[in-house]
């Protein structure tokens, strides 16, 4: 729950900070540099946790290559979503602007949120069930 709300208040800085961008190169290459670094974490932490829950799957527990082959499949997949964005970054701003290149982020921010969501309270769930556990039997 933390990290959602930690994307929607970056989300409404890229909002803000977007209206209020001139058409300056600089000022947006600060802007852009400032939203590379917090997707740029949170992408890494995300992959870790996926690579980590498919380690705990019975069909990997134990094998070591082939946890290391779904790793590298998990972040060689961020790898190509990772230069695809960058693409699609510089074709919106061609065709549409940089405010567009803004509602482009905070799209994938919030996409990446509602999919991120059944992991997120799945693994809450656990953490407040053994707590409980935890309480009653001491």
């Amino acid at each position: 729950m933390e990290n959602a709300s930690v994307y929607r208040n970056y989300d409404l800085f890229l909002f803000f900070v977007s209206i209020g961008s001139p058409n300056n190169k600089p000022i947006n290459a600060v802007i852009m540099a400032i939203t590379g670094f917090f997707i740029g974490g949170p992408s890494n932490m995300i992959s870790s946790a996926i690579s980590a829950d498919l380690g705990h799957q019975d069909a990997i527990k134990g094998n070591s290559e082939a946890l290391a082959t779904v790793t590298g499949i998990v972040d060689g997949t961020g790898s190509i979503g990772a230069a695809v964005g960058q693409y699609l970054v510089s074709l919106i701003q061609e065709k549409l602007g940089w405010m567009q290149v803004f509602y482009f982020f905070i799209l994938m921010t919030s996409l990446t949120v509602v999919f991120i969501m059944p992991l997120i309270v799945k693994e809450t769930n656990m953490l407040l069930t053994q707590r409980r556990s935890r309480r009653l039997a001491g």
